[in-house]
């Protein structure tokens, strides 16, 4: 499978995410990427379809690459359509698309990769940050829960959710 040099900081876990789902794909037997179509919104991990992977690639408005890749299936239902980001892309900016592509289970993949902040823009608290976590923007400590991503789509009707 044919991809470019990745532009992830050291111990950054996006290399690892691409990696693993790279021979993820390749093990079911794709040899290369042209029957993926891939989404992303703004951070870090939206960055792992696009340069890094040579294939159809779309980077979206922060929290709309959802709503996108579920246009793309729609459209063209033969494709693998793929969503990665952050949580903040994914279940903040984007947490009400994401509730609804669980809702009408179009097929798609949503890769949500969970830093527990808003990692490219400093370290902000997120919608996923612990309760008690200290980040640039909760210096005494988030005093909010955070929101259970997995669960919530779960309960929202998603067909597969890990």
């Amino acid at each position: 499978m044919e991809v470019m040099p990745h532009v992830f900081c050291p111990g950054c876990g996006a290399g690892i995410v691409a990696n693993c789902f790279l021979r993820a794909v390749y093990e079911l037997g794709y040899k290369n990427l042209s029957k993926f179509a891939f989404c992303s919104g703004i951070g870090c991990a939206a960055w792992i379809p696009s340069p890094f992977f040579k294939a159809d690639s779309l980077h979206i408005m922060h929290g709309r690459s959802i709503p996108a890749a579920m246009g793309i299936k729609l459209m063209k239902p033969e494709l693998k359509v793929v969503v990665f980001g952050g949580d903040g892309d994914i279940a903040g900016i984007g947490g009400n698309h994401l509730l609804h592509a669980a809702r009408r289970n179009l097929e798609i993949l949503v890769i949500m990769v969970n830093n527990m902040v808003y990692g490219m823009t400093g370290g902000q608290v997120a919608p996923t940050t612990p309760f008690g976590a200290y980040t640039t923007t909760t210096p005494y400590g988030n005093i909010e829960y955070p929101i259970k991503a997995a669960e919530v789509v779960a309960t929202a009707g998603a067909s597969y959710v890990a």
